[in-house]
């Protein structure tokens, strides 16, 4: 056989007939058109590719937090879990081929890519996020999300857990169950009671119509001068201890009436709840603070929502907390199991509406959440859950915003995710 093959004899042959070496130059042009050819292949492919991870991310982020919802439903535990990371592992081939049928076909270039791609799912499981999601919800989140439009009800509905009313010692919850169905009228008589409304209101849903009723909740930052020791005179002003007090952080030497007096500046955020139409103050401030509860009554010198800075007036000692009505909110465990709440309300047949607008013609009532289980007239995407499907209807700011609901609550979650419960990994590997 003279260990010649098949492929070495047609390369002599064609030698012969004076045409291989024009065909090893086409093929080399036909490899190098071969090869921006494949480029072009590649970007596209990658941008598919990153596209189609990302509505994975979606889907999976979208059920597991439904899911979650549900065993909250049933009082069972909550599990959580994230796709950490999405690898994709491309191959590039490029070159050029020979038709042997036919000597006169030719060289045609080609281009084979190929995907493999592996992904990584982190349980979330650990301590650090476990205390995330136990932590309440810092109280800045309210103003920044008021700032993005949300509605108030929806606000205060979602994020906070109760009100306390500091002289009573009365605690008004916020308890699903204790929704009924109400009409307008009767709506309206349990927001003018308020805190003291009695069944079949629902007292905090009063509290939250009393709170909106007027107007949207606003929100001001100013500087707050609380006094520190008594008044100074000119004399002791200029005292060594006193000079070096004020040069502490965020401690001030000012004016106070006759003399002089140690404040120290804090920077305050207040809620503004409107009053009546005329009454006077147009406004009830509200402090926000870190610790609980997060949101309470301060005394109403000044005018803390119009004020850049205020001096408080000195307090004795052991005097009695200002009066009024303190928030506490919840944290992101706290919101789930809510919604569980809510959503077995809404099975037990009772729609648990919320109010939307300032204009009480023109306000829409849609539901806060609901998750269907056959399709709503616009679906948006369903997931299975214990051998059944439940549906997820398009945000309607008129009759349904259990998507809004969803897309804060994924925000709020995501709020509690620590960089180390998440692999790290966030790149698209190449391989050519």
């Amino acid at each position: 056989m003279g260990g010649r093959g098949p492929v070495a004899r047609w390369g002599a042959m064609a030698g012969r007939h004076g045409f291989g070496r024009a065909a090893r130059g086409a093929a080399t042009l036909a490899f190098l058109a071969a090869a921006p050819l494949a480029a072009c292949s590649l970007s596209g492919t990658v941008g598919r590719h990153s596209v189609a991870y990302n509505s994975s991310v979606e889907a999976a982020t979208d059920t597991v937090l439904v899911l979650n919802v549900l065993r909250a439903r049933d009082r069972a535990p909550l599990h959580f879990s994230t796709l950490g990371a999405i690898h994709g592992a491309f191959s590039l081939f490029a070159g050029a081929g020979l038709d042997l049928s036919s000597l006169r076909s030719g060289v045609e270039p080609a281009a084979l890519a190929g995907s493999s791609p592996s992904f990584d799912v982190a349980p979330l499981d650990r301590q650090d996020f476990a205390r995330g999601l136990l932590k309440p919800l810092d109280p800045g989140l309210f103003r920044l999300l008021s700032d993005r439009g949300l509605p108030d009800q929806l606000l205060l509905h979602l994020l906070v857990s109760r009100f306390d009313e500091g002289a009573s010692g009365r605690s008004i919850v916020n308890e699903p169950h204790e929704r009924r169905p109400m009409d307008a009228a009767a709506r309206a008589r349990c927001a003018e009671a308020a805190a003291a409304a009695q069944p079949p209101c629902d007292r905090f849903q009063a509290v939250v119509d009393s709170l909106t009723r007027h107007g949207r909740l606003l929100f001001n930052a100013y500087t707050r001068l609380t006094p520190i020791g008594p008044r100074l005179t000119a004399a002791e002003a200029k005292a060594p201890h006193v000079l070096a007090a004020a040069r502490e952080p965020n401690v001030a030497l000012r004016p106070d009436g006759p003399g002089w007096r140690l404040f120290r500046e804090v920077e305050q955020i207040v809620i503004c709840v409107p009053s009546a139409p005329g009454a006077v103050p147009r406004y009830t401030a509200l402090a926000l603070d870190n610790d609980a509860p997060q949101v309470s009554a301060l005394p109403q010198a000044g005018d803390p929502c119009a004020a850049d800075e205020i001096a408080d007036a000195p307090t004795p000692a052991g005097h009695a907390r200002t009066g009024g009505l303190s928030w506490y909110l919840r944290s992101v465990d706290e919101i789930l199991t809510y919604l569980g709440a809510v959503q077995r309300r809404e099975e037990e047949g009772v729609p648990y509406r919320i109010t939307v607008g300032l204009d009480a013609s023109r306000a829409a009532t849609p539901r806060l959440f609901r998750l269907w289980p056959a399709p709503p007239a616009r679906p948006r995407f369903s997931v299975e859950y214990r051998g059944a499907r439940w549906w997820v209807a398009e945000h309607d700011p008129e009759e349904d915003m259990t998507l809004s609901v969803l897309a804060l609550t994924t925000q709020l979650l995501n709020l509690q995710k620590s960089a180390d419960e998440i692999p790290s990994s966030r790149t698209l590997r190449l391989v050519r």
